[in-house]
């Protein structure tokens, strides 16, 4: 997640691993990035006070208006910007006629879009059971709770890495039967929270509805699809002489998506790795920003040096 802290009153966007990325990408003056999961906008920003120019894509337009809103006239000239799927990444970078030099991608939502309870991304924000990063996506999480057989939703939420996923969606089909299935963003949460009650799990520092959230947004917005797109795209369009890929993920799933596809690279000579193994935040990120914990970095250079 490109994530960030909530604040009493506020909601304050910190981009993750922001070091170790700019150190990474290798920023170099005036050559062009793609910033493929703008967000909050942490990541581009930080690329453009150190000269570099940024292609950015998000699917949320809102994210897009935003940051140009705040940043758009001081960095004129030197940011183009693309609301639309990363999945097309190729096709965006071919248009712009520009020559990158890295990319990254940051997998998740920003708290800044999280905090927006009409999304429904939030299990803490009263909201509709939306998820979707897109509003022209057609399914939401609510229409996935209505329509799934029992089996289906179990491997749902197992794609999630949640340990009670047959449980939970037998309890689901079961509300659903009798009228009772959960609403909102609220009602799930406290729903997910039951199953794991009655089945004898107490309190601990995730919340019992963490994965299932997760796992009804990523199949929402179709987030593992994209995601093989995505990297097929980056490699298309990628410098072949040293042009660097990124990728921050956050959850199992993703991360083998993205470690099963480097492995190949390097194993047909098409890349070399970075760094050998994924690098995670450090001890001081962690605390300032707990919802970094579960972050990896992975990052391979195409070509030569």
């Amino acid at each position: 997640m490109k994530d960030s802290s909530e604040g009493s009153d506020s909601l304050i966007h910190r981009p993750v691993m922001l070091s170790e990325t700019l150190e990474w990408l290798d920023i170099r003056q005036d050559s062009w990035y793609v910033d493929a999961n703008l967000g909050g906008g942490g990541h581009t920003r930080a690329i453009l006070e150190r000269g570099g120019r940024v292609l950015a894509i998000d699917r949320d337009s809102t994210a897009v208006d935003r940051f140009l809103e705040e940043e758009g006239s001081r960095y004129s000239g030197r940011i183009l910007t693309i609301c639309g799927n990363n999945a097309e990444i190729a096709r965006y970078v071919q248009e712009a006629g520009v020559t990158v030099s890295g990319i990254l991608f940051d997998l998740g939502w920003s708290t800044l879009q999280g905090g927006e309870a009409e999304r429904g991304l939030s299990f803490s924000e009263e909201g509709p059971l939306d998820m979707r990063l897109d509003a022209t996506t057609e399914e939401t999480a609510a229409d996935l709770l209505e329509r799934l057989p029992e089996n289906d939703l179990a491997d749902l939420f197992a794609e999630g890495d949640e340990p009670l996923a047959v449980p939970i969606a037998r309890a689901l089909v079961q509300a659903r039967k009798s009228g009772r299935l959960p609403r909102t963003t609220i009602d799930l949460a406290a729903f997910v929270s039951g199953v794991y009650y009655r089945k004898g799990f107490r309190r601990s520092k995730r919340h019992p509805a963490t994965r299932v959230f997760m796992a009804l947004r990523i199949r929402v917005n179709r987030e593992y699809d994209n995601l093989d797109r995505s990297l097929t795209g980056s490699w298309q369009v990628l410098e072949k002489n040293g042009g660097r890929l990124l990728v921050l993920t956050f959850h199992s799933g993703e991360d083998r998506i993205v470690k099963r596809t480097f492995r190949q690279w390097v194993s047909e000579g098409e890349a070399a790795f970075l760094f050998r193994k994924s690098l995670v935040p450090g001890e001081a990120e962690v605390r300032e920003n707990p919802r970094s914990r579960s972050a990896r970095l992975r990052g391979v250079r195409f070509g030569g040096d």
